[in-house]
């Protein structure tokens, strides 16, 4: 992240608020350096955007849907606490390589439900690849590594200790607050100790109707750990404790209206846990780079269903599901000259045991596991100044040990890109990478393992992903602006799906599917104002037929088309920063046969926050989301019709937010 200046004079939480709000858009004085503070917040960045840093804690986050949404090429479903799923080009989250401080997030848990168990308040940092495009990461859609804040990082100035209080509150309808203690223990040890809690009532959507079953309350405990023998060396331990739990609605995916209409009021006692453990090692010289991750991560969901007499699929009893994943990542880069030509060599393993198992009424029912190895190399070759190429190969090994039997898949693939910095301001570049998945576990939390068959001559996903674009940056006075354009193509070859046969499942290939589109993301800044301006479109389809793809639940994967604006203006006279986004997506026509289109809407936030300068420790933020309270369906959420009922998972209606933070 570059150094930059606004407020010289000032030694205060503001001048980075502004950095972090104008998306790092300015750049320091020559000579002059800001003290780097820190603000309680997030730093999203994203391969499709010029410029990717905010401060998050502009947006009041309580779901990631607030934190990821205005990203191009990216979008979050669902509405529930239960209920994130993080969308890449219309790819869902069990085809992305998503991580949480090194930890594969991977779960396949329940269909009505999401997988990923997150916090948006402790995030430091989300890194987005929309699309992969490097044999360093696995996934067929791209990766999101999510990064939690420690100790250093909340340290100021000459701190030994610290400690920070939140309280928030949003009309429709939840309540949050955190408290916070970090510091060191000893010149080389520092410690830091979190606490979150989030109470959820039932929200109300746009056209003023009020859900069903999203009334509950989310705990998130967190104690990290951090040894520095020295500058280049670090090792850290975390212990990283999320619990949802309620009285849910039977299907959390759907609108509450559905519920009701299929389970009258039917509300089920739930639990959804997730622990992780990591023990990770740092090293960051000036040749070399890496950081070695060594975790178990569990996912845990605990319903009671004695009440709800579905005896047909044997459930009626307090039922749990979970899945684990216990995993090594190792990932170091190294810098190198070889015939007068500078080199970047990227390289390392990863190994992951995903384990899936489930128990009805205390009866163990199944437990399944799947095994994926893999090690890879990547080098980065400069071949004349701003002119590289990369090249990188990577080898994975797949065992899957399922009720269906054991099946073991293995490829080789491969990634080739090249970047050409044109001069100072443009920037010219193509990759293309191949890509692999084996057939995944079927979902953790149905009884059907016993009943599921592979078809003969199952063949892994395979395919290539090939994108290319440019960027252009310039600065003219206190002008600064850039654009970044991206088209790609992704090929997937034995697209692999899970049809019902009529007492299971049968999973099987369905043919060769096409995800084609761009991105577009343009900057521009000037003195104390910032906007960002996006585009992003994907259409997703089958090659021979041309039919929708299905994203697992019965729906198109297509997200539509999706424009997203954001401006900032920092008021120095009264230490403020006001912001406003908006959201702009287009009607989505790619659906099946007897569905309805995927209706467009538009959605727009304000916020403002306050941070006096004579009371540096103190923030005030006030917001208001869906301004005009628009009754709207993410494209990546539940919709369509079920047994009559209408499931669109509407989004909340307006939403005023107020929170206050001191750190101290």
């Amino acid at each position: 992240m570059e150094k930059f200046q606004f407020c010289p004079q000032k030694r205060s939480l503001v001048c980075l608020a502004i950095g972090l709000a104008l998306s790092n858009t300015a750049i320091a004085e020559e000579g002059k350096q800001l003290e780097e503070v820190v603000v309680w917040g997030t730093k999203v960045s994203s391969s499709s955007e010029s410029f990717g840093v905010d401060d998050m804690s502009l947006k009041q986050a309580d779901h990631m849907s607030d934190l990821l949404r205005d990203v191009p090429g990216v979008d979050v479903g669902g509405t529930h606490s239960l209920n994130q799923r993080i969308h890449i080009r219309g790819l869902n989250e069990t085809d992305l390589d998503i991580r949480l401080d090194g930890a594969s997030q991977y779960a396949k848990m329940f269909h009505h439900i999401g997988n990923l168990t997150l916090n948006p308040d402790i995030l430091k940092a989300v890194d987005i690849q929309v699309g992969n495009n490097s044999v360093t990461q696995g996934g067929l859609g791209g990766s999101v590594y999510f990064e939690t804040k420690n100790a250093t990082d909340l340290l100021r100035y000459d701190e030994t200790f610290g400690a920070r209080v939140f309280a928030g509150y949003a009309d429709n309808d939840n309540q949050q607050g955190s408290l916070t203690v970090y510091g060191k223990l000893s010149e080389k040890v520092d410690a830091m100790l979190y606490g979150h809690v989030i109470s959820r009532d039932d929200f109300t959507d746009g056209s003023g109707a009020e859900t069903f079953g999203t009334a509950g309350d989310v705990y998130n405990v967190m104690a990290k750990f951090g040894f520095e023998p020295s500058e280049e060396h670090r090792f850290e331990f975390s212990y990283d404790h999320y619990s949802d739990e309620g009285d849910y609605s039977p299907r959390p995916d759907m609108y509450g209206g559905a519920n009701e209409g299929l389970s009258d009021d039917l509300l089920l006692p739930t639990v959804y846990d997730r622990n992780t453990m990591t023990l990770s090692y740092r090293l960051d010289t000036e040749q070399h780079k890496g950081k070695i991750s060594l975790y178990s991560s569990e996912t845990e969901i605990e319903r009671d269903e004695t009440q709800t007499g579905w005896t047909w699929a044997s459930r009626v009893s307090v039922n749990t599901a979970t899945n684990n994943n216990t995993g090594l990542n190792a990932t170091f880069q190294s810098d190198y000259v070889v015939a007068d030509r500078d080199n970047e060599i990227t390289y390392g393993v990863d190994y992951i045991d995903n384990s899936s198992s489930s128990a009805y009424g205390g009866v163990e029912f199944m437990d399944e596991s799947a095994i994926s190895t893999a090690v890879f190399a990547e080098n980065k070759i400069y071949l004349v100044d701003g002119w590289s190429v990369t090249g990188g190969i990577r080898f994975e090994d797949y065992e899957r040990n399922a009720t269906t039997g054991k099946h073991s898949y293995d490829d080789v693939t491969w990634s080739l890109g090249t970047e050409w910095d044109i001069d100072q301001h443009w920037v010219v570049f193509a990759n293309a990478r191949s890509l692999f998945k084996g057939p995944e576990l079927l979902e953790s939390f149905i009884r059907y393992q016993d009943k599921t068959v592979l078809a003969d001559g199952l063949k892994a996903e395979t395919g290539l992903n090939s994108q290319a674009g440019f960027s252009y940056n310039n600065q003219d006075g206190a002008h600064r602006y850039g654009v970044t354009f991206t088209a790609f193509q992704t090929n997937i070859d034995d697209y692999i799906v899970e049809n019902w046969n009529g007492s299971g499942y049968t999973i099987e290939n369905s043919g060769d599917i096409e995800i084609q589109g761009f991105e577009l993301s343009t900057t521009y800044s000037y003195e104390q104002f910032a906007g960002k301006l996006s585009y992003s479109k994907s259409d997703n389809e089958y090659k021979d037929t041309g039919l929708p793809v299905d994203d697992g639940n019965g729906i198109s994967s297509d997200i539509g088309d999706s424009i997203a604006l954001s401006m900032d203006y920092y008021a120095d006279s009264i230490d403020t920063l006001f912001g406003w986004t908006s959201i702009v997506v287009l009607e989505e026509d790619n659906v099946f046969e007897g569905d309805d289109n995927k209706a467009g809407y538009d959605t727009h936030n304000l916020y403002a926050q306050w941070l006096p300068s004579n009371v540096e420790d103190l923030s005030l933020t006030f917001g208001i989301d869906n301004i005009f309270d628009e009754q709207y369906v993410s494209h990546a959420s539940r919709t369509g019709v079920a047994r009559g009922y209408v499931m669109d998972d509407y989004e909340p209606g307006r939403n005023f937010k107020l929170s206050a933070a001191y750190q101290f």
